[in-house]
């Protein structure tokens, strides 16, 4: 199935979930990210139960720190 992440298309499995993604993309560590499919945020707690579907399409947003 094909996912959208950031504009850019992936292929994944069916049945695949929002870490799985994360995983693939290198990212499943990483501190500080935002996750919204098909607009609606999914909170850190369900990253691994959260399955996708054909054509979702995925927003990772990083937090920047600064002054």
């Amino acid at each position: 199935m094909e996912i959208t992440v950031n504009n850019q298309p992936y292929q994944f499995e069916a049945s695949t979930t929002v870490m799985d993604v994360l995983e693939k993309l290198g990212l499943e560590g990483k501190t500080g990210i935002a996750v919204a499919v098909n607009e609606q945020i999914i909170s850190h707690g369900e990253w691994q139960n959260t399955i996708l579907n054909n054509e979702d399409k995925i927003i990772l947003i990083g937090a920047v720190a600064g002054g």
